[in-house]
Formats: structure tokens, sequence, C-alpha cells
């Protein structure tokens, strides 16, 4: 049996809403892990990089490095990590970058001023509403 038109434009309004229900779950655990690293995490300086490696996408960049960092308890870290363009003109006005990593895992970490993105929130937003509205 063929399905009819009306059941194709109901099967596309319910994936369209799932879709954008796993863009936002994505972005709030994103800014959720941020939020709790941020919270519970440990403070260190991180040495200033002398290398970094730019990918550019579709007119924006993501960097990656090898960031030197020393725990609470004395532990030497090199880990390589992505970072925002922020955290970039930190380094090159010679300011000291500050993250805060799990104690527990100290090679998971965050910059402190890095911001928390409503971009998935969003994008997971406006693809439920388009499928509810415009299907």
């Amino acid at each position: 049996m063929k399905p009819s038109r009306q059941q194709g434009k109901l099967l596309f309004k319910i994936l369209g809403v799932l879709a954008g229900i796993v863009f936002i779950a994505f972005g709030m655990q994103e800014r959720s892990e941020l939020s709790r690293t941020l919270k519970i995490g440990k403070h260190a300086v991180v040495e200033p990089i002398t290398q970094y490696t730019e990918f550019k996408k579709s007119g924006s960049s993501t960097y990656t490095a090898e960031f030197r960092f020393k725990t609470e308890g004395g532990q030497q870290m090199v880990v390589k990590h992505s970072f925002p363009e922020e955290v970039l003109a930190e380094f090159k006005a010679n300011r000291p970058v500050e993250i805060a990593y799990l104690p527990n895992d100290p090679s998971s970490f965050v910059f402190v001023k890095q911001a928390s993105s409503w971009t998935l929130v969003l994008v997971g937003g406006a693809l439920a509403l388009a499928a509810l509205l415009l299907l």
C-alpha cells in the first residue's frame, strides 16, 4: 500500500521534531558539562602555547594546541585540546589563561573564560518549530 501525501507530511514533521529534540538535548548536555566543570573543577593556569593548529571550515575557525599545566597535587599535565578564538586572543596578549579541570580526570578541562554556547539549542528549537509550522 502506497503512503498518502498526508502520511508523508506527518512523517517529516515527526522526524523534524525528533531531530530538533536531539539537537536541544546535546546542546543542553554540553552547557551542563561546561557549567559542572567550572563549578567543581580545580583551577590552574596553562603555560603559554608556542604552536597551535587552525582548522578553517565554513568561515569559522577551530584551534588546537598542546597545553601544559600542573595540577593541585603537583602532577604535570600535557593535553592536546581544542580552544576558542577568545583564548587565542588571551595568549597573543600575553595574559594568563586559566582552566578548570576535573579533579578525578585532569585531562578533562574547560577554559574559565569559555562561554557556553546556545547554538545547538537554538538550532534544535528552530528545526523543531520549522517542522511543525512549515511541513
